[in-house]
């Protein structure tokens, strides 16, 4: 079988779960019958991380996008006509930069990564008559009645020729008429770097946490929807019982946007906690951090879909705890135990079972590692990446329109 190329394009500059899966995946596929290109829209930490990874990538700047709504009241949004004029022209301008790249390149797939990837990408693909996947890692917005969810569900009647879930609640959100074209894949992680003994110790040393204390701890970009507000206050509830206790956050805002980690750190002054509680930031060395955290908890409160930072813990081997949300509920599958949403006393007992009991905790260890290496390996996700590719490649699989 000949080499064929392909082309991921990306939405985002900046490192977060799509864009690890990524490099995940670039890096894994069979160099004998792929050969991978990222393309990115400003040299940021994905650039960065290719490099180190020794993967191709290209920048292809464009114009920010504006936000489409504005906020009136509290959650209250309206939408704004101006912005959604202005992204369209982005949009427009987007795909006839990357056609003329594409054009150059002739690869054999074009894989999108990320909502506007996904119709910028289709739209430049689709004028080229060039195969083309969304990988789809986002749950669609319900905003406004729904009519996110229905202007992406026409989208993908047409742009796409197959369309990757990374999780069912997605695939749900997709049109019937596509659902001969959509596969279920969820992440994968390299069950040989993310596994249990590990040294966690030099990182406790950096964050000032004494070897007998018992880490809490949580790994995402610091923004509302992950819920990291709910595990301060459920901490809140447990710190004066167990004074050996610590809760560590590990992430960054989104788009530099620190309103929201602002408000972590005020409540918790607010809470007097403010030496029991650490804001480690966005670290490189996920692996060594997991290995320092006796808990895991997860508490997003929407739309995650097999994240990331979730399947590494259960690879390391950390008991774990986390909101039932669906998505989050098809990867654990009674690996660590599920609480209400938004439930910071549910969430507090939960954890309090935890650090209670060392012997629940191993065992939740040991139901986390198998789930992980059973369903969650880098290896399995890449080959079931590699079939669909192949598919579609092979014109198996295709969109309604022809192509050229």
């Amino acid at each position: 079988m000949s080499q064929r190329s392909v082309v991921f394009v990306s939405s985002a500059a900046a490192m977060g779960g799509v864009e690890f899966s990524t490099v995940y995946l670039a890096q894994r596929l069979s160099p004998a019958r792929w050969r991978p290109l990222v393309i990115c829209p400003a040299r940021g930490s994905l650039w960065e991380e290719c490099q180190h990874a020794s993967l191709p990538c290209r920048i292809l700047p464009r114009p920010a996008l504006r936000s489409t709504s504005f906020r009136v009241h509290g959650d209250l949004r309206l939408p704004n006509p101006c912005a959604w004029t202005w992204d369209m022209g982005v949009l427009l301008a987007a795909a006839r930069t990357l056609a003329r790249h594409l054009a150059d390149l002739r690869p054999d797939l074009v894989v999108t990564k990320g909502l506007f990837a996904h119709l910028y990408g289709g739209l430049a693909a689709r004028q080229l008559g060039l195969r083309c996947i969304w990988h789809v890692q986002d749950l669609i917005s319900e905003r406004f009645w729904g009519l996110y969810r229905r202007m992406f569900g026409v989208a993908a009647r047409w742009l796409p020729d197959a369309i990757i879930a990374d999780g069912s609640p997605i695939a749900r959100q997709l049109p019937q008429c596509v659902q001969d074209r959509v596969a279920v894949i969820l992440n994968g992680v390299d069950t040989e770097v993310f596994r249990p003994g590990l040294q966690g110790v030099a990182v406790r040393d950096a964050w000032g946490i004494a070897r007998d204390e018992l880490v809490i701890g949580h790994v995402a970009r610091l923004t509302p929807w992950k819920g990291q507000h709910h595990l301060l206050e459920a901490f809140a509830q447990l710190a004066a019982t167990y004074q050996h206790t610590r809760l560590v956050f590990v992430g960054a805002p989104v788009f530099d946007d620190n309103s929201y980690e602002r408000r972590l750190r005020e409540r918790t002054r607010a809470l007097s906690l403010t030496d029991r509680v650490v804001f480690a930031g966005y670290r490189t060395d996920l692996p060594q951090v997991l290995a320092a955290m006796d808990i895991f908890a997860y508490p997003s409160v929407e739309k995650d879909t097999s994240p990331l930072a979730l399947l590494s813990a259960l690879a390391a081997g950390r008991p774990t705890i986390a909101f039932d949300i669906e998505g989050v509920r098809e990867v654990m599958d009674g690996a660590g135990r599920l609480v209400p949403v938004t439930s910071s006393t549910d969430l507090a007992e939960a954890i309090n079972v935890l650090v209670e009991d060392a012997d629940q905790r191993n065992h939740l260890a040991h139901l986390a590692r198998q789930r992980a290496e059973s369903h969650f390996s880098l290896n399995s996700h890449t080959r079931q990446m590699e079939a669909v590719f192949e598919r579609v490649a092979s014109g198996v699989l295709r969109c309604s329109y022809p192509h050229a």
